[in-house]
């Protein structure tokens, strides 16, 4: 019985290794855009592609009716003032149990993370900021990696902003000794 055992438990093993290794084939063969959307979703994060301003503020609202919340934080004055002309109910202080909705600098492809400065979340670090965020980018912003991220931050600023973070857990992890900050994340990807 136990020779049978070792047969068929070295079989799946291979059969692991195979799937494992078509997995890596396929995500080798996908564009800059999808590798970022397959790995950010794979890391449990929500994704929205809107097609016009109607949608995104359609979309928008019936996301704020699903996380049951009067309004989102926004810390970066131009969203602020976008939302406040779609009737999107907004305001400007902080708020742990709330969500956050703002933009950021990169979506890094090769991670599915996303990469924001102190033009997004100020002096706040991560942890500071609600666990719940509401992610507004355009397909541009996508990179192939943090190094092309950071590029293209130096390049963008006179003065590169301060605060430079990465969110890359969106689902909570099961049995997660490290104390890895996770969080909620919903993300709208607009065409520039």
């Amino acid at each position: 019985m136990d020779f049978l055992k070792r047969i068929f438990s070295s079989k799946t093993k291979k059969y692991d290794y195979l799937d494992e290794e078509q997995e890596v084939l396929k995500t080798q063969q996908m564009s800059i855009d999808e590798l970022f959307v397959y790995n950010y979703k794979q890391k449990g994060g929500a994704f929205f592609y809107p097609g016009d301003i109607d949608e995104f503020k359609e979309s928008l609202l019936q996301l704020l009716n699903y996380l049951n919340v009067e309004s989102y934080t926004v810390l970066e004055r131009p969203y602020f003032h976008f939302l406040k002309k779609l009737n999107i109910p907004v305001n400007d202080r902080l708020d742990q149990n709330g969500v956050l909705l703002g933009g950021c600098e990169a979506l890094i492809a090769d991670e599915g993370a996303i990469m924001t400065t102190s033009e997004h979340t100020k002096e706040y670090r991560n942890s500071e900021l609600p666990q719940r965020r509401v992610i507004v980018a355009l397909s541009g912003q996508i990179t192939p990696n943090k190094s092309r991220a950071l590029t293209l931050i130096n390049n963008k600023y006179k003065k590169p902003p301060a605060n430079i973070q990465t969110m890359s857990i969106f689902a909570q992890p099961e049995n997660d000794l490290s104390g890895n900050n996770w969080y909620e994340t919903y993300l709208f990807l607009i065409e520039n």
